[in-house]
């Protein structure tokens, strides 16, 4: 679910960890001691570039700069505390809470990690963490005003949706990456009359869209998904995650991607311009080798054979054998194994050496569109931003029976608590 985007965005870039700072004397900590926390209206969202890291320097703290160490299974701060857990709040509700050059709105819960480590959480209200999610994934210097407004209504009810099935199984949290959506903390735009106009645009398109959310016909949330580009063809969740979601509708044709993947496909290889919807890949036969051995093929693949199609030919499925045995296996997790930053989507339109026959080396992919393919085409809505459609004719192109409708606060606050 993310578009690249470091311009205008400071820690949309990944940076080291920074180090504990040892030469600033830092006061005792005024710490909240909790066992099992409950923040009233606010949604925990974990940081996986924090997942199990072995020290933490968070600034900006009613306290300065905390340190935090796991030791066993407390935390042991830098003015020497033991902690089962700690929340930490910003020196003042203009400000926000600092790591890794990120900035952070709201609170951050640090605890041990189960498997060792460090786990820290956001906790942050529904509007600015949508205010997060948005210039994260989006192009925002190019983004139109209805392109925003649709994201984010799109953003809010993925949010609440999801969190309102997790807690079904005890209190929910959502990750910070592509496993739900992308989420970069505050968004700090650059100093310049150009940035200071991005940021007046994304803010407007916030406001207009706050606490707006998607249905379907029987009234619940709809089942939206969101991804970088079809390839000409956006397809429904229930397609796209078969074992995640019932949701089926009709695939929805998208002109501009399919344009674009065209144009695209005619270019000549090396001639520097961006590809948005036509990729290829060339897979080296060593990544082949940890592919069979990740998803329990005997032995390297010899041969890629008989994938599942879905209707416009997107691969659901595809068969690994090897000369020993053979594995099926979903697109999504050959992507996974391979790289989805490379092997950019399920719409494979070559393969090389052809399906079926002996590998020898690598294997060459071609093909179209970026992510799964299912719901809302970010490539599609931009174009029909700019082409007039407003964020409404967007939603309902691409999220077939969806209608929008504002939640009042107090419905808000019981969804994603």
């Amino acid at each position: 679910m993310r578009r690249a985007l470091c311009l205008l965005f400071v820690g949309a870039c990944a940076l080291p960890p920074a180090p504990l700072v040892h030469d600033q004397r830092i006061e005792p900590l005024r710490l909240e001691r909790e066992q099992a926390p409950r923040e009233e209206g606010l949604l925990r969202v974990r940081l996986s570039a924090q997942e199990g890291v072995s020290q933490l320097a968070v600034f900006g703290t009613e306290d300065g700069v905390v340190e935090v160490r796991p030791s066993g299974r407390m935390l042991r701060t830098s003015a020497g505390e033991l902690v089962e857990s700690l929340t930490l709040h910003a020196a003042t509700d203009k400000a926000g809470l600092e790591i890794d050059e990120r900035l952070y709105p709201g609170k951050l819960r640090v605890g041990v990690h189960p498997t060792g480590g460090l786990y820290v959480e956001n906790l942050v209200d529904l509007e600015d963490y949508i205010a997060g999610v948005v210039p994260a994934e989006l192009v925002l210097w190019s983004a139109r005003e209805s392109e925003i407004e649709a994201q984010a209504i799109a953003a809010r009810t993925y949010a609440l949706r999801s969190l309102a099935k997790r807690r079904l199984g005890g209190q929910a949290f959502l990750w910070d990456d592509t496993r739900d959506q992308v989420y970069l903390g505050s968004f700090r735009a650059e100093d310049s009359a150009g940035a200071r106009r991005v940021a007046a645009r994304l803010e407007r398109a916030l406001e207009s869209s706050r606490g707006r959310v998607l249905q379907n016909s029987e009234g619940e949330l709809y089942d939206v998904r969101f991804h970088a580009s079809c390839g000409g063809y956006a397809t429904s969740p229930a397609e796209a995650f078969p074992f995640e979601s019932v949701w089926h509708h009709a695939p929805v044709r998208c002109e501009p991607c399919a344009r674009i993947g065209a144009e695209e496909a005619a270019w000549t290889p090396g001639d520097g311009r961006r590809r948005q919807v036509h990729w290829s890949y060339t897979v080296p036969g060593g990544d082949l080798a940890e592919l069979g051995t990740s998803v329990g093929l005997a032995g390297t693949p010899h041969s890629f054979a008989m994938p599942q199609l879905d209707r416009h030919q997107r691969w659901q499925s595809v068969e690994l054998r090897s000369r020993g045995s053979a594995v099926r296996i979903s697109v999504e997790e050959l992507r996974r194994n391979l790289g989805a930053a490379e092997l950019k989507s399920g719409r494979i339109i070559k393969v090389w050496p052809a399906l079926g026959q002996p590998i020898e080396g690598g294997v060459f992919f071609e093909g179209l569109g970026r992510g799964h393919g299912a719901g809302l085409c970010q490539v599609g809505s931009h174009a029909h931003a700019e082409a007039g459609w407003d964020a409404e004719r967007i939603l309902k192109h691409y999220l077939p029976g969806s209608s929008i409708t504002s939640l009042p606060p107090t419905r808000l606050s019981t969804l994603h608590r």
